[in-house]
């Protein structure tokens, strides 16, 4: 199994990420935050800096998260500025650093998930599809709670509807729970067959009502069915990455102990590390 990690969860150093990462045993990394900037808003300097850091330790990059399309869906002019020059400048950014996936989002939707909001979202991601494939990117779209696309249910009815061969799931179990869906098997059953990324926490909700709050916590400590979900990536012949999302502090310490903890998973279903 192909094991990466975001390294902002690390630190948002990215030399201290990569060469912890590196010392780990972890070959690839997911860029979303670097040096307190989300990419691609860093300059053409510190793009030669990760460059070199990358090469220094021979780690690669499989993915990067720019939080394209996480603004309101009816935010027209945030909406324009992602597709005109974020989307643009976040597919320049993955070609410097050798990677075709891009971890996009379906639209902040304060609460709002009607049929025009669906339709709207349908239409915009089908444009930034369209311009992506004629650069050769695919774009995976992250589940996340405050999205349209927030349980695997509705995130794969979204990509169906699309309907482009580029256009693919970044799944997040997690997220799913903390949207209402139960992740596994329910919401997995949807995205099983259009995954191309993986973002692995693990979380406990409490309280109710207004007062629900998520605690982040090592996979398998949480209510996720971290293992089964993997015994799953595995038998359906998953072939992309698990990228660690560590999510709690402290984010050397809180990180470390998820890679331990997946580590032991892969070891019990007697999966190899790549």
């Amino acid at each position: 199994m192909k094991v990466s990690v975001i390294t902002d969860e690390i630190s948002s150093d990215p030399e201290t990420a990569i060469e912890l990462a590196s010392e780990w045993g972890i070959r690839h990394v997911e860029i979303r935050g670097l040096w307190d900037k989300r990419v691609p808003d860093i300059t053409p300097k510190q793009l030669e800096r990760l460059k070199n850091i990358l090469d220094r330790y021979e780690v690669d990059v499989v993915a990067i998260s720019p939080g394209v399309f996480k603004v309101r869906i009816d935010d027209e002019g945030a909406i324009r500025q992602h597709l005109m020059n974020r989307l643009p400048e976040s597919i320049d950014l993955a070609e410097n650093l050798g990677t075709r996936i891009i971890v996009i989002f379906g639209f902040i939707s304060d609460g709002v998930r009607d049929e025009e909001a669906f339709d709207r979202a349908v239409n915009l991601l089908r444009q930034a599809s369209d311009y992506a494939a004629k650069r050769d990117v695919i774009l995976a779209l992250e589940n996340e709670p405050i999205c349209i696309a927030d349980t695997g249910k509705r995130t794969a009815e979204i990509v169906n509807a699309v309907n482009r061969e580029n256009l693919l799931i970044n799944w997040d179990p997690c997220n799913a729970y903390t949207s209402g869906e139960k992740p596994f098997p329910d919401g997995y059953r949807h995205v099983r067959n259009l995954m191309v990324h993986f973002h692995l926490k693990d979380g406990v909700i409490s309280g109710c009502g207004g007062e629900r709050k998520v605690r982040y916590v090592p996979p398998g400590e949480g209510e996720i069915k971290v293992l089964e979900q993997i015994e799953a990536l595995k038998r359906d012949g998953y072939e992309g990455f698990i990228s660690i999302e560590t999510h709690f502090s402290p984010r050397v310490k809180g990180t470390y102990r998820c890679w331990a903890a997946l580590k032991e998973m892969l070891k019990r279903i007697g999966e190899d590390i790549e």
